[in-house]
């Protein structure tokens, strides 16, 4: 049986989130390396009209579903993903492992904030950040590349938003190969102190993304009443070709 459930030509892991933070914990710890990434609707709405976005994506080492539109796809197709993985439940679950591999942040509102509400042993297994500009030009990649190495960074958190995010985790895992990076946009922001997260049951329902307009109406209606149904759009789309 295949690994991996095939949506929109992507490749997603079908294991769930606990089963992907153990491979990504090992990785980190032997050096293997990779580049992660957390597949949603908005990025599917990008992929539909920027082809060239679809392909940079398609280079990431591992694929998983967040968001419970893409899990609904896989069990429509026959090749079911065991649940949703996130970017959120990841950083999350990575910060309260017994054992913390030496991790770098690269973005993201007021980290340290959000470090603050895990044991030390979370923010003290931060050897790197970086919340200023980035540009992606050659002398800030080989900046980061230098204090990466230096301060035997195995994780790297890259909270940019997307396609910068995306853009920038290739790079990295071109010069350091043995990274694991990862494109988590505002994950910390919903980790924070003034943020909270849906209720599970809206999770599950696939709502998060209503209880988060709920919220920030203002800054979000463009992403989840516009981008969204284009994702939305591409999923049904795919689904039914694999039906004819």
């Amino acid at each position: 049986m295949s690994v991996y459930s095939t949506i929109c030509g992507f490749d997603l892991v079908r294991h769930g989130m606990l089963s992907c933070l153990d491979d990504l914990l090992q990785r980190a710890q032997n050096g293997q390396g990779a580049w992660l990434v957390t597949l949603n609707t908005e990025m599917l709405a990008r992929c539909a009209r920027d082809a060239s976005y679809h392909a940079l994506i398609r280079q990431a080492d591992i694929i998983t579903a967040d968001g419970m539109p893409l899990v609904w796809a896989s069990r429509y197709k026959g090749i079911v993903i065991a649940g949703r993985t996130t970017g959120v439940d990841l950083v999350d679950a990575y910060l309260r492992a017994p054992q913390i591999p030496a991790y770098a942040i690269i973005g993201g509102q007021k980290p340290l904030a959000t470090l603050a509400r895990y044991e030390p042993a979370a923010r003290e297994a931060c050897r790197y950040l970086f919340d200023g500009k980035v540009d992606l030009g050659d002398a800030q990649l080989s900046q980061f590349s230098k204090e990466l190495e230096e301060q035997n960074v195995r994780v790297v958190f890259i909270a940019l938003g997307v396609p910068k995010q995306d853009r920038l985790a290739l790079q990295l895992r071109v010069r350091l190969p043995h990274l694991v990076v990862l494109g988590i946009g505002g994950t910390f922001e919903i980790l924070g102190p003034s943020s909270s997260r849906a209720p599970v049951w809206m999770q599950r329902a696939g709502m998060e993304w209503l209880y988060r307009l709920g919220k920030e109406p203002g800054r979000l209606w463009k992403r989840y009443l516009i981008s969204y149904p284009t994702g939305i759009r591409m999923l049904v789309k795919d689904c039914l070709k694999a039906r004819n």
